[in-house]
């Protein structure tokens, strides 16, 4: 029986563990980089001089010893750290997102259920050996056989012994019993109370994951009532891209470039209510500073003069802006000039975008879009056509000060008027020092063109020429109910063979360059006006040649 007593107060004294303290970090700062993401976060607690042990809940997955960083402090350091993961149900997962305060008393009610979880376990394992004990009783042999005992005196302390344990044991199990009903009340109260802590501050999902507790020695060489613990950690999993909303407004003559970022993450850690700062540029390694080449300075591309400005324009409705032309610049083909470019510029452009608001940013959950920052620039627009190869009227806008905007490369959406107009890109290189940015088509002014060829002049049986005429006539209308202003172009051939020549070439007011045979209008349309443009020239060759000269 002593033996018995002592297996029970074993089991009643349960298991002893050293004490750690269970804490969860607090997300000071997120910055978010295109494919990872720096944590800043810190812990407030109370140091005991000597060795402190802390459990640091609610890691990124991916976040190793080696990747944590905390602050030097003349008063503590850190004397050892490892990590650990492990699977959460939902309850623990859910906690683990409250408020510390919340998390506390969590803490505080888990704590409690852990403990009469255990008592309620060892009072089963005793009412199961004192199940037992009631049966080894009944089963021995002085009720199974009277016969065996030599005396009755005997058999009457058999009797006594057993009537005495068997009331001992039925005490006691009726004690236990009562106790594991008690326990198990206690247990379901305990349930009901977590549940409704973790409902009213997280309400009522249903998650698991897995967290990466890390397991922290803190050695303080005094007692420190309030010590602030600041650690940091890069992490992996992390996306993020950048793009634009373009708002052109034509009469206010200016654009509003807003950046959004597209950012999801699954680092297995809730970003929930901390301040976030998104990064363009993505970190890197240490590197040395990078050594200069000579920097050999020589004659590229040939710049056409720019055709000059109509002067009907002057009273069109779209007035060209001081200090830009609307004409297009026009690169000549000089190839060998181009070779000999030996140097390539590259901007590098970094911005942080530090949000004004905190923001929530679960993991494992779809991608959210994030609006960043506005900018607003002075934006002049006009409208170009090339119906040679496009018969359509596109609208441009011109930016002179866009440098100062820092803009990425990135795709955007393109309002104008507050209308949806199209989908278009920034590109910053290349860039003079005006951008044009690409609007859209503009479906309100039409562009046709149609070419005519007359029949080959062979000039009688004694001429060893060939004369063709080519009629090119252009259609503008507008269908708005405002003037408009439209860069045309076209072209007439450029010989490059002697007995090949390009003749009486008429441009109803366009501007020829002789160089490249462009020719340019800039027309001004009233609303619902039409005009018509015609461009002529001819064509003589050799009769022999006759097959060999298409006109287009």
């Amino acid at each position: 029986m002593r033996k018995t007593c002592s297996i029970v107060a074993f089991l009643l004294l349960g298991v002893c563990t050293f004490a750690q303290t269970e804490v969860k970090g607090k997300i000071e700062k997120v910055t978010v980089y295109p494919s990872s993401a720096l944590v800043e976060k810190s812990i407030t607690t109370s140091l005991q001089k000597g060795e402190n042990k802390f459990i640091i809940t609610g890691n990124a997955l991916t976040v190793g010893t080696n990747d944590i960083h905390f602050s030097a402090s003349s008063d503590w350091f850190i004397s050892s750290m490892y990590s650990s993961q492990e699977n959460l149900s939902s309850k623990e997962t859910l906690a683990r997102e409250m408020p510390q305060v919340a998390y506390n008393q969590y803490l505080a009610l888990k704590t409690q259920f852990d403990d009469v979880s255990l008592r309620l376990s060892n009072a089963n394992i005793l009412l199961s050996i004192l199940n037992q004990q009631a049966s080894a009783l009944y089963n021995m042999k002085a009720l199974r056989n009277t016969a065996a005992f030599d005396t009755l005196v005997n058999l009457k302390e058999q009797f006594a012994f057993q009537r005495k344990e068997s009331q001992a044991i039925n005490t006691t199990r009726i004690k236990t019993s009562q106790e594991i009903e008690d326990l198990t009340a206690k247990q379901r109260q305990l349930t009901k109370e977590i549940d409704a802590l973790v409902r009213k501050y997280t309400g009522g999902k249903t998650i698991s994951a897995t967290q990466n507790d890390i397991y922290v020695s803190v050695y303080a060489s005094k007692n420190i009532p309030s010590a602030k613990l600041c650690f940091s950690y890069m992490t992996g999993q992390v996306y993020s891209g950048y793009s634009y909303d373009v708002m052109l407004d034509e009469n206010k003559h200016q654009a509003v470039f807003s950046l959004k970022s597209t950012v999801s993450q699954s680092t297995g850690e809730h970003w929930n209510g901390c301040p976030i700062v998104f990064s363009t540029t993505e970190t890197g390694y240490a590197g040395y500073d990078p050594a200069l080449n000579p920097y050999y300075l020589n004659y590229v591309a040939q710049y056409a003069p720019r055709a000059a400005a109509a002067k009907t324009a002057r009273n069109s409705a779209v007035m060209e802006p001081e200090g830009i032309a609307l004409d297009e610049v026009v690169v000549m083909n000089n190839y060998a000039a181009m070779r000999d470019m030996s140097t390539v510029g590259v901007q590098t452009l970094t911005r942080e975008y530090a949000l004004q608001t905190s923001q929530t940013i679960p993991s494992g959950e779809m991608p959210q879009t994030i609006l960043l920052h506005n900018d607003t620039t002075k934006a002049f627009f006009a409208r170009y056509a090339t119906p040679k190869l496009q018969e359509k009227v596109h609208f441009t806008a011109l930016l002179p000060e866009w440098e100062s905007l820092g803009l990425l490369d990135a795709s955007c959406n393109v309002y104008l008027n507050n209308r949806y107009v199209s989908v278009s890109n920034v590109v910053t290189s290349g860039t003079g020092d005006t951008m044009r940015f690409a609007v859209g088509q503009d479906p309100n002014v039409l562009v046709n063109r149609k070419m005519v060829k007359s029949s080959p002049d062979k000039g009688g049986m004694l001429s060893k020429e060939v004369t063709e005429t080519a009629t090119i006539t252009l259609t503008l209308k507008n269908t708005k109910n405002e003037a408009v202003v439209v860069n045309i172009k076209d072209q007439v051939p450029i010989s490059n063979a002697s007995d090949l020549k390009v003749l009486d070439v008429t441009t109803d007011g366009g501007q020829l360059e002789d160089k490249t045979g462009i020719v340019r209008w800039k027309v001004t349309l009233q609303p619902q006006e039409q005009k018509k443009l015609t461009l002529s020239y001819t064509v003589k060759y050799p009769k022999e040649r006759e097959h060999s000269v298409i006109l287009r």
